[in-house]
């Protein structure tokens, strides 16, 4: 049963596509990297998006009328992750890590304003889900960059 048929969602197409972008950068970075665990590290960020997105995918086809496939350039996000793409000749696996963290920052926030705005509450369940599995992310990143 869909509960969140017919009941308003916000925010979720933005979510989908800070963590479209997300994937998009972490799927070049792992062309750059030398450093195994920092790849494994990416690889991961890449499949708790993927989970994350078709968790959320329900509720932004009730918010647009179709699937959330694309990647938002007008965002912040997108903006510091394509900003680290073009430094990858320049800096060392651990720089990216430490600059990672704080753009997984923005994810967070943008999850954060979906739950501070009205929604259905199966729509709630997905996002606090989103948000633990984004905050396990953003806390690996941090041990990482600590490492």
């Amino acid at each position: 049963m869909n509960t969140h048929q017919g009941s308003e969602v916000n925010h979720i197409t933005d979510i989908i596509q800070v963590m479209n972008s997300g994937i998009d950068f972490y799927e070049k970075a792992l062309e750059k990297i030398e450093d195994p665990a920092i790849g494994a590290l990416f690889q991961r960020m890449i499949d708790a998006r993927k989970v994350s997105v078709e968790r959320l995918q329900p509720y932004a086809i009730n918010e647009k009328g179709e699937r959330e496939d694309g990647s938002s350039f007008a965002i912040e996000a997108r903006r510091a992750y394509t900003g680290l793409l073009t430094t990858f000749s320049s800096h060392n696996d651990s720089t990216y890590v430490k600059e990672l963290e704080e753009v997984e920052d923005k994810t967070l926030e943008e999850i954060k304003a979906a739950m501070d705005k009205p929604q259905p509450a199966d729509c709630e369940a997905a996002l606090a889900k989103t948000l633990l599995t984004m905050q396990s992310c953003h806390a690996e990143m941090s041990r990482m960059k600590n490492h």
